[in-house]
């Protein structure tokens, strides 16, 4: 093939031979490099968006290992916190509550100061990493609320024990007889009181000592009228020569309701409440669960 170029100025024509080969081998060559050079773009652009990705991916960890020791920070103060209640409330230590579990851990102080080598790691790596802190982390929290559910079981049982107990005065008056042996006010024979008894005016209220169930409200040889409550834990009261009975049996009582009123019914020989206190069906003296006069 022949190529001739031929100048507008009138000068002398080129003229420029070549095999088809040739040509053919320069236009291949030219497809070639053209394909090269769209790699090479391909490949930097690529590269680019690779390097932002992992850049952003870098950052998105940071603020997770971030978050993380934050969490364990808080965690730390939580613990703090845990063993100061068990050593006020005098529970074991927490390790017993949360030694079902096999592990231990969170995130510490090295892995966070450490953190601009991690950030040079593979992304997998470093993903694994973070993976494992946050199972670490989990656990630890896991293990905290365990341990804050039995303090909360803890309190929540000695709220009952405390509502269950008699602690106040069933009626405003004075003791006119206390517990234990004594001459029978009708009789004059020796005996023993099961309780003790305040006197005061008739129809003066009478109020439930601590919460229960009512599990009496009649009459009842030699107590006259009388109140039988069941509080739980053991602990048991009565209220005895009651003029009227305000209660039933069944009902829910709260401390300091009324249950009845003075009255002088049964073996009595003036208006008063012969009060008991009970422990597992045994009578102790009531003086113990009443409050000191001011």
């Amino acid at each position: 093939m022949t190529f001739m170029v031929v100048p507008h100025d009138g000068g002398k024509a080129v003229q420029i031979k070549t095999h088809l080969f040739t040509l053919h081998a320069l236009l291949l060559g030219m497809g070639v490099l053209l394909v090269w050079a769209a790699w090479a773009v391909s490949q930097n652009v690529n590269y680019q968006l690779a390097q932002l990705t992992e850049q952003r991916f870098k950052s998105n960890m940071q603020e997770i290992m971030s978050e993380l020791e934050t969490n364990r920070t808080l965690l730390s103060r939580m613990a703090d916190m845990d063993s100061k209640f068990r050593k006020l409330l005098k529970l074991g230590d927490r390790k017993e509550v949360v030694s079902e579990f096999t592990g231990m851990g969170g995130p510490t102080e090295e892995d966070t100061a450490h953190f601009s080598q991690l950030l040079l790691e593979k992304n997998d790596q470093l993903m694994n990493k973070v993976n494992a802190s946050l199972k670490l982390t989990n656990q630890q929290a896991t293990q905290q609320e365990a341990s804050f559910k039995e303090i909360n079981v803890f309190l929540d049982k000695q709220r009952s024990i405390l509502s269950a107990t008699p602690s106040i005065w069933p009626v405003k008056g004075w003791i006119t007889s206390g517990f234990g042996k004594r001459a029978s006010p009708l009789t004059g024979e020796p005996g023993r009181h099961m309780g003790v008894d305040i006197a005061n005016e008739v129809n003066t209220p009478i109020r439930a000592t601590a919460d229960g169930i009512v599990t009496y409200a009649g009459w009842e040889a030699g107590y006259g009228r009388m109140v039988a409550i069941e509080h739980g834990y053991g602990f048991s009261t009565r209220y005895g020569h009651c003029s009227r009975v305000d209660v039933k049996v069944g009902d829910e009582i709260k401390r300091g309701q009324i249950i009845g009123y003075v009255g002088s019914t049964g073996r009595s020989t003036g208006s008063h409440v012969h009060y008991e206190v009970r422990i597992h069906g045994m009578p102790v003296d009531p003086e113990k669960y009443l409050p000191k006069a001011d």
